[in-house]
Formats: structure tokens, C-alpha cells, sequence
């Protein structure tokens, strides 16, 4: 038995030995050569800033300045990009521009479209033969630069028209998959409307839309913010001095009977008075009614405002204009029937005509013809008043003011109808 087990042991390990393969082993084998390396595809692109302060990021804003690599190379900033992939470049720091003039502006920033020349690179391309910058930047041109004051709206007005241009494209218009927004922010000035976020979907000028401002400036430097996919800048706008008109009173007493103090100011943009650098002569005219006696007026060096006296004539609205210099304003003053010293003279009239009836030796049945004959008396007594005043320089307070107006009416009264009876008891005496 025991001779049968090790013979059973040895018959095993027979067959485990011919069923287990044999594997080949590894021969040591030559080194391998290292990954070739895809050389960098870089872009020179004109940009006169240091490479510190571009931002790089795609056309949904997405910040890929990282990846971008931008390095500093002389007066260029070069840019690791892939060609057909457009990408959009703006400042770090937003820059302010003043708009003096209605001269078309290239705004900084912009969207670049990498592309492979057909022709050996020129300046402005990498130098080891890759891409060549294809820019689509935003534009703007303002009109009117200065902006102009309106007196209808009470506003200064400029028009701000926006659009994409392409510098050395050889097609009038290229379509953009993802359109250019930009939105307007203001600081400094009021405006008197809202402004939507523009959308530009195209270049050319068919494709610009422009922006009608009306503003008001609350401070020296009014400035609008533009903020868009393509370039963040604000904008500093000029605008022209102004004239203020300023009566005393919006209002005052017609027919001549009245007389106000006119104030015209030299206003800066934001409301403050300019003093003049020179003389000024300002031209004034009048509409409506009203009189004074010189139409020109001058604004001394130094000083911003200047005055006059306006006589109130007819009862139509006055309208004050005054020029200077490109400069305008205007200001409508209200005149009204002078009611209250009519009235008074009226009732001075009625009581001076009654007052007849106390003298000694008058008829007591005739008060209320009297108080007729006073009323009439003293109307026409005012009427002729007034045109005193105006022609024959009467006091105005005579009949401009209710006092005065009811002791002429008395006085009137009381007299025309003395003189009245005198005269009706002369015609009643029998002739001969």
C-alpha cells in the first residue's frame, strides 16, 4: 500500500507538469524613442499694452487668458491660439476716452479670428510661419460733438452710432454665429430715457444702430459706460455752455401795468454758473408782448450773469430769447388781466357816485343812479388810466395797485357825477 500512494503522487505530478504551459519570456529590447512634440502655434498680435493687463476669453465670456499664454514680444503680445478659433482680447484696466468731436472711433478690444495666410506671413504674423490676426472691432460715432442743450425737452441731446467693422476685410459684410451685445451705463448725467442692450449681428454700416441720448449732466465729467462683448470703455461727453433765462415771477400784471427783474445766466453743462472768459454781447428778443428798452445786453469778463427790466404790454404770454455765441435759452412768462385793481376802482366809483347824495342840496331819490353814473364814471376813468401809464408815463400806482385804483375810482366818481347833474340841471332850465 504505501508503494501504490507514491506511485499515485508521482502520477500526479506527471500530468500537472505536461498541462501547465510555458510562457515566453521577455528579451530585453532597444529604448524607445520620447513622443514627438506638436511645435507651439503662437500669433503676434498688435496690442500696445504689456502682456499683463490682456484678457483673453471666448465670444460667451468664458476667461481664457490662462490657456492663452500671452507673452511680452517687443511692442507685440504673442499668443498661444489655434486657428478658426475666434477669440475676444479686452484690457484689464477700462479705458476713458473724452468725445470732442464727431470723428469715428475704433473702441478697444475686439474679436480675432486666428487664420493661416495664403501668402508667406507678413508683418504681424508669427514668424515661424503659423497665423495671422483677422480683427472685428467695435466702433462708434457720436453726433452732435459737443452735445447740443434743447429747450423743448430740457435735455442735452447727441446721437451715439455703433457698429462692427473689419479693417482689411475684403467683404462689405461678415455674419458673426454670436452677436456683438452692448449695454449702456451712465454716471455723472441723468437720462431722461432707457436705453435697451443693442445687439449687432453683422459688420458693416447697413448693420449699425444707433442710440438717441438725451441727458441731463449732473457733474462735470457726464460720462457713459459702454459695456460689450467685444470692449469695455467709458466715454466722457463734451457738451456746449448754456443761456438760463430767469424772470422774477412766472407771471405778472398785464396791460403795461407791471414791470420784472430778468436774470440771464452763463451755465455750464451741469447747471453751475460759467463766468465769461470775454465780453459778451447777448441779443434778446421778445415775443407775445412785453417791452424793454434795449434788445442787447453785455456779459462782462469774469462775470456770468446779466439783467434787465421787462414792462408787461397786452395780456398775450411773453416769450424771453436770448442768444450768445452758439448759445441759447428761453423763458415764457404768463400775463393776467389785472382784476383786482379793476375791481377796486369799480367799487371806489360806486361809492364815490353814492357819496353825491350827502352834499347839501342834492335830490336823495337819485343813489341809485348814482351809483350807476360812479361805476361808468370810474371805468372809463381806469381805462384812461392805463393808457396814461403807457403813454403818458402815469404813475403805475395809480391803477396798478388796489389802493390807488379805488381812490382814482372814487375820486373819478364822485366827481363825473357832480359834473353829470350840473350839466342835466342846465339843460333842464327853461330858456330865456
Amino acid at each position: 500500500m504505501p508503494q501504490c500512494s507514491s506511485v499515485f503522487r508521482w502520477f500526479l505530478l506527471m500530468v500537472v507538469g505536461l498541462s501547465t504551459p510555458t510562457w515566453p519570456q521577455p528579451s530585453p529590447s532597444a529604448p524607445q524613442p520620447p513622443p514627438q512634440q506638436t511645435p507651439e502655434t503662437r500669433l503676434l498680435l498688435d496690442w500696445q499694452k504689456s502682456a499683463e493687463s490682456l484678457r483673453v476669453t471666448t465670444l460667451q465670456g468664458r476667461d481664457i487668458t490662462g490657456e492663452a499664454e500671452p507673452r511680452q514680444a517687443q511692442d507685440k503680445v504673442s499668443l498661444a491660439v489655434s486657428p478658426g478659433h475666434p477669440f475676444v482680447v479686452k484690457d484689464e484696466q477700462v479705458e476713458t476716452l473724452v468725445l470732442s468731436s464727431e470723428e469715428p472711433r475704433v473702441l478697444p478690444g475686439g474679436l480675432v479670428m486666428p487664420d493661416i495666410p495664403s501668402t508667406p506671413p507678413a508683418s504681424g504674423s508669427s514668424p515661424d510661419g503659423g497665423l495671422i490676426a483677422s480683427w472685428i472691432r467695435l466702433t462708434l460715432v457720436p453726433s452732435p460733438v459737443p452735445a447740443f442743450w434743447n429747450e423743448e425737452t430740457g435735455a442735452y441731446h447727441t446721437d451715439l452710432n455703433f457698429g462692427l467693422r473689419v479693417p482689411d476685410a475684403q467683404h462689405d459684410t461678415i455674419s458673426l454665429d454670436s452677436p456683438v451685445t452692448v449695454r449702456l451705463g451712465f454716471a455723472g448725467l441723468e437720462a431722461l430715457e432707457d436705453i435697451p442692450t443693442l445687439t449687432l449681428k453683422a459688420t458693416g454700416l447697413a448693420h449699425e444702430k444707433s442710440v438717441p441720448l438725451h441727458f441731463i449732466p449732473r457733474t462735470p465729467r457726464p460720462t457713459v459706460r459702454v459695456r460689450s462683448t467685444l470692449s469695455d470703455v467709458d466715454l466722457q461727453i463734451e457738451a456746449l455752455p448754456r443761456l438760463a433765462v430767469r424772470p422774477a415771477a412766472s407771471s405778472l400784471m398785464g396791460l403795461g401795468l407791471a414791470t420784472q427783474e430778468v436774470t440771464i445766466v452763463q451755465l455750464a453743462p451741469h447747471g453751475v454758473p460759467l463766468p465769461a472768459d470775454v465780453a459778451t454781447d447777448i441779443d434778446v428778443t421778445l415775443t407775445g408782448g412785453g417791452h424793454l428798452d434795449s434788445g442787447r445786453l453785455r456779459l462782462d469778463p469774469e462775470a456770468s450773469a446779466t439783467a434787465f427790466t421787462l414792462r408787461s404790454q397786452g395780456l398775450a404770454p411773453i416769450t424771453i430769447t436770448a442768444f450768445a455765441s452758439g448759445m441759447r435759452g428761453s423763458a415764457t412768462i404768463e400775463q393776467h388781466i389785472p382784476w383786482g385793481p379793476a375791481i377796486a376802482a369799480l367799487v371806489g366809483g360806486a361809492l364815490g357816485g353814492f357819496a353825491r347824495r350827502f352834499v347839501k342840496g342834492t335830490r336823495k331819490r337819485q343813489a341809485s343812479r348814482r351809483l350807476l353814473e360812479g361805476v361808468v364814471v370810474a371805468s372809463i376813468a381806469y381805462v384812461a388810466g392805463v393808457l396814461g401809464v403807457g403813454y403818458l408815463a402815469l404813475p403805475v400806482a395809480v391803477v396798478a395797485s388796489e389802493a390807488g385804483a379805488f381812490l382814482t375810482g372814487a375820486l373819478t366818481g364822485f366827481l363825473g357825477v357832480t359834473v353829470l347833474e350840473t350839466l342835466s340841471r342846465q339843460r333842464a332850465r327853461p330858456k330865456g
